[in-house]
């Protein structure tokens, strides 16, 4: 299907979309008016609202105020009283710089009628996506998807939406389903996971099962990659030394060929050489390369030895038939643990005379 929502997947357009789904008040087509006071009802009790709603008039509108509210929808009702419904709206990005707090703010300047706060978001969900205000409410992908399976309306721009909602959804559980999968992928299955933001946070969530840990995501020229801390050391003068697993693409040495990878890497903050530094880092891959020996049923690679900043302590492919996914997650979560055990009990991080943490 030649949908338009495939090549205008913005936030304005999303914005765009609720608005238009909310705009039908104005409509003399019954369906198409009945449309818009259901999604109302629906959304209303979705966010903890329970009575029957009589309305009168449905007034959408886009970022009309300093606060930058996303999409709000002020709902008078027949007995004059007002419902609004405020939207942060995302796709892959997460809430942030407290923009959730500066929209309840905002709103409270408004009269003292019902507000419901929604976090609306039709793309993948990250570990900030639930860390949310206790006023706001998250409608994702499969409740919208839920919410539309009962008011559909005939409609061809509801139809394109509806269908593009699909799509992703069809994606994400083609994502999960091969990462599932206890075998070598090919290289179409190992694009589809791991050139993907949600693909590789997929990978490392479950990881995160296994090891206490934080994810962080972002890009680098335009490709995601995804890190997951799992020792993080920050002194006084705002220096940071940490040691993560990163999942990205470079190219194999062995194979010579550009390729998913999941690596454990050092970072400090501070571009400065010390002896200390050179301890650590050689004492953390002497660590790593004697762990490798009690796990046989992982092939581990060849690192790259450059770097100032940031250096490789270990990397594992995945384009071999030993590193599956499910194999990686179960074998480096175990592998983890015994890791920071040892740099623990040999002292290969900086001290506390220099750095406030917590190693425990």
């Amino acid at each position: 299907m030649n949908n338009i929502f495939d090549f205008a997947p913005k936030e304005l357009v999303q914005d765009a979309f609720l608005c238009w789904c909310f705009n039908f008040d104005k409509s003399n087509n019954i369906l198409e008016k009945d449309f818009s006071y259901k999604l109302v009802q629906e959304i209303y009790n979705y966010c903890g609202g329970s009575k029957k709603l009589s309305i009168r008039k449905i007034k959408p509108s886009t970022q009309q105020r300093a606060s930058k509210i996303d999409v709000l929808v002020e709902i008078l009702l027949i007995d004059d009283k007002k419902i609004y419904f405020i939207f942060e709206n995302k796709l892959e990005t997460s809430h942030h710089s407290n923009q959730l707090i500066r929209h309840i703010e905002a709103m409270k300047n408004e009269d003292e009628s019902e507000k419901k706060y929604i976090y609306f978001k039709i793309g993948n969900l990250y570990d900030e996506d639930n860390e949310l205000p206790k006023e706001y409410t998250l409608i994702d992908r499969k409740a919208i998807l839920n919410i539309f399976n009962k008011i559909r309306i005939k409609n061809e721009i509801f139809d394109s939406y509806y269908n593009f909602l699909l799509k992703i959804e069809e994606k994400d559980n083609l994502e999960m389903r091969l990462i599932g999968e206890n075998r070598q992928l090919t290289k179409y299955e190992l694009e589809v996971i791991f050139l993907s933001q949600s693909g590789q946070y997929k990978i490392l969530k479950k990881l995160q099962n296994e090891i206490e840990s934080k994810i962080t995501t972002g890009t680098s020229f335009g490709r995601p990659w995804t890190n997951i801390s799992i020792l993080s050391i920050e002194n006084i003068p705002n220096h940071w030394f940490g040691i993560f697993w990163r999942v990205d693409w470079r190219i194999n040495k062995n194979t010579k060929i550009y390729t998913p990878y999941i690596c454990l890497r050092y970072y400090k903050t501070t571009l400065d050489k010390t002896e200390e530094d050179k301890i650590y880092f050689e004492g953390m891959r002497k660590i790593f390369n004697e762990l490798i020996l009690k796990y046989p049923n992982l092939e581990f690679g060849q690192v790259h030895n450059v770097g100032n900043k940031e250096r490789e302590i270990g990397i594992l492919f995945f384009d071999n038939e030993k590193n599956t996914i499910p194999r990686v997650i179960s074998e480096i979560g175990k592998f983890t643990k015994e890791f920071l055990q040892r740099v623990k009990e040999e002292k290969m991080y900086y001290s506390c005379a220099r750095y406030c943490m917590n190693v425990d």
